[in-house]
C-alpha cells in the first residue's frame, strides 16, 4: 500500500505502512506509529478536533487557548511551550512528549502529573492513538 507522510521540511513523502481497521470501529493504528494515508490522517485530525480542539490549537504560532498550542509537541519537554502558564505539576514532572507519554497523558493526565489542571480523560485507546498520530504529524 502506498501512503503519504509529512517530511521534516513540511512536504509529503510516499512510504509503506500497515493499519488494521476494526469493523464498525475507529481506525486502529499500527503499533509502529508510522505514517498514515491522507484520509486516515483526516480521521485523526477529526478525532483531535473532537477530543482536544476546544482547549488546544495546533496552528503554528497560534496563541494558546485554555490549554497550550500543541503544534510540534513531539520531543518537547512538558511545561515549556512559551506563552502558556502551566501548572506547577506539569512543569515539575519533567516529561518528554512522545507516543508513550502522550498515551498515558490522554488516558489519565492526573495519574501522570498529580495536581495538573487538565481534567480530560479518553478511555478509548483507538481514539487516543488517532489523536497522537495527528499530533505526531504536526511535528517537524
Amino acid at each position: 500500500m502506498t501512503l503519504i507522510s509529512r517530511s521534516a521540511s513540511g512536504g509529503t513523502t510516499l512510504c509503506g505502512w500497515q493499519a488494521a481497521v476494526g469493523a464498525g470501529t475507529v481506525l486502529t493504528l499500527a503499533a509502529a506509529w508510522g505514517p498514515v494515508r491522507a484520509d486516515d490522517l483526516e480521521a485523526a485530525r477529526q478525532q483531535f478536533l473532537t477530543s482536544c480542539g476546544t482547549c488546544h490549537t495546533v496552528e503554528k504560532d497560534a496563541p494558546p487557548r485554555q490549554g497550550p498550542n500543541l503544534f510540534g509537541v513531539f520531543g518537547r519537554k512538558s511545561g515549556t511551550n512559551p506563552g502558556f502558564k502551566y501548572s506547577d505539576a506539569l512543569t515539575k514532572v519533567g516529561l518528554t512528549w512522545d507516543e508513550a507519554t502522550l498515551e498515558r497523558w490522554i488516558e489519565d493526565a492526573s495519574s501522570l502529573a498529580p495536581g495538573t489542571v487538565m481534567s480530560y480523560r479518553q478511555a478509548n485507546p483507538d481514539k487516543r492513538r488517532l489523536v497522537i498520530q495527528y499530533l505526531k504529524s504536526l511535528s517537524p
